[in-house]
Formats: structure tokens, sequence, C-alpha cells
């Protein structure tokens, strides 16, 4: 229903018959068929769809490991549909989506993935508009990085090819608790660092490379998860990062821990080839003795013929 004062015919033409009316505030209660009767003979009708567009999409990854798309202060409820690059099949997605009405009846979209266990997926998500007016895009793409106390670690960032212009934020994430790290504006190409020890190439940065340089890292401080978020007009692309980086102690102790797993490993292959080479010796030892038995058998069943054969009579000499 409208509420009065709402609606109202254009006075400027009515008088030249132009009898269009004048819908103030439009809503969701705005949405239907409206009818224009004239002189009790001209009969029009108008049917009116109402629609509230996809501003924004966001993205993100929450402790459970679910991915979660979402929107809100649509109207009507738009299409979810969420793909992978590289492409996996659809069947392993199964993402669960949720659409509910909120105020004046528009409605808060929420959708929810699975992540795959490998890091090498980007995961995007597009939400359509009922009509198809528009399309909104938000993507995600996981890695993992492992680096070493003291060294200068590089946390890689590239924007998608698609994206010409775009405002970007590095956040950092630890104990659930996040916190600014760098912003930049592609239009202005000026970049701000909250971090001392945290900076950007300016001249990559123009070529869409935003990868962040952190100098000297410090376990307890610079282990967590790192955010590179681009924001665009019709779209936002996170690339969010792992970083777990190891103390000198815990690196000598991982190499420690490797040569004595290698040690373990050698001498358990050589303790099988040891045994492989045993194992045929001893076989080849087998042999030979059935070989030697069969051919005594053999000769036990037919023994010497010399015996059974006449003896050649020698011919006497006579003596004159």
């Amino acid at each position: 229903m409208f509420n009065r004062g709402s609606v109202s015919l254009l006075s400027d033409g009515a008088s030249e018959g132009n009898a269009s009316l004048f819908v103030k505030q439009v809503d969701t209660r705005s949405k239907g068929r409206y009818k224009c009767v004239v002189n009790n003979v001209t009969v029009t009708y108008v049917v009116a769809a109402v629609e509230a567009p996809i501003r924004t999409v966001s993205i993100d990854m929450n402790p459970s490991g679910l991915i979660q798309c979402s929107t809100k202060d649509v109207y009507p409820a738009p299409v979810v549909q969420w793909s992978t690059k590289p492409r996996l099949n659809p069947a392993f997605l199964q993402p669960i989506t949720r659409m509910v009405p909120g105020g004046k009846g528009l409605f808060k979209v929420e959708s929810v993935l699975q992540q795959n266990s490998s890091f090498d997926y980007t995961y995007e998500c597009n939400i359509t508009s009922k009509y198809g007016t528009h399309t909104r895009t938000a993507s995600l793409q996981l890695q993992e990085i492992n680096s070493s106390e003291g060294k200068d670690l590089v946390i890689p960032c590239k924007a998608p090819k698609k994206l010409q212009s775009f405002s970007l934020v590095w956040t950092f994430t630890t104990a659930n608790k996040t916190t600014d790290i760098l912003t930049y504006n592609s239009q202005t190409r000026k970049s701000r660092s909250f971090w001392d020890n945290a900076e950007l190439e300016e001249d990559d940065a123009l070529k869409g490379d935003v990868s962040l340089t952190l100098e000297n890292p410090v376990v307890s401080d610079h282990s967590g998860i790192y955010t590179c978020t681009f924001s665009g007009a019709e779209t936002q692309h996170l690339t969010q990062s792992r970083v777990v980086i190891a103390s000198a102690k815990q690196e000598k102790g991982f190499i420690k821990y490797n040569l004595w797993m290698l040690g373990i490993v050698a001498g358990l292959i050589a303790l099988l080839v040891l045994t492989l080479v045993i194992k045929r010796y001893r076989a080849k030892s087998k042999r030979k003795q059935e070989r030697a038995q069969e051919d005594a058998e053999m000769q036990s069943m037919n023994p010497d013929k010399t015996s059974d054969e006449p003896q050649a009579i020698q011919p006497s000499s006579s003596h004159s």
C-alpha cells in the first residue's frame, strides 16, 4: 500500500492528456500492476518491477575453513554461483546459500563453501541480479608461506588482469585480531604504511604487483594471516597468505631432525638392501643344493654300465 502523498499525477502534462503517475521513494511495495483508465474508455495496464541493485560483494575465510561470500540490501533475491581456477567439478563445491529478508523486504545473502585441502585454487563468487541486469564478483586466492626469522620476507600479491582501477588494503590477523598494515590507491598512486618495516615497490604497484616486503620479521610478531584486498567498481579480490616464521633455534632443530630422519631412512634402506642380498644368496645356494641332490638321485637310478658289458678276449701269442 502507498502512503498518502507518495503518488501523484504529473501536473505539467495532465492538461495535455499526459496522465503519467509519479511515485516517490520507490520501495518493494511499489512493485505490481498499475491500471490507468481515461474517460472510462481507454484502459492501460503497466507492470512495474522494483530492483535494489547489488552494490558490493565481500568474500573471506573464517577460522573453521569455510569461505563466505555475502551481500546485503538486495531485491529481489539474486543468483549465486561459485567457481574455481583451476576449474573444479561443480559437484565438489556444494555451497550452502541463505537469503534472509530484512528491513523493507530487502535481502541479505550469505553463501558458504568448504575450502579444498589444496592451496593452489582461487575461489570466485558471482552474484547476479534476478533480472540479469548486473553481476558483482568476489574472489579469494589462498597461499601458504614459510620463512625464517631475521630474513626479509616478500608476500606475493597481484591484481587480477581485468582490474584496472582499484584501492588496496593489506591487513594482518592473529589471535582473532586484525590490524591494517598498508594502503594504496591506483588512481592517486599513493601508499601509506602503518608498519615501520612494511613497504611495497610503487613502480611495481603501477603494474598491479603490490607484493608486501617485511624487513627483519620476528616469530612472535609476524606469524599469522596476511590479507591483500583489492576493491574495484564491480569486484573484490583477496589474496590470503598464511605465513609461518621459524626462529633460528627452530630452524636448527628442524635441520637436525631432518638429518636424523634422513639417517634413519638411509639405515632402513641399507637394511632392506642387505636383507634382499641375503635372501637372494640363500635362494641361490638352495637352488645349487637342489641341483646337486637331483644329480645324485639320477646317478643312483642309472649305475655304471661298464661292469655288465662283455670283456674283450685278447688273442694268445704263439711261441715258435
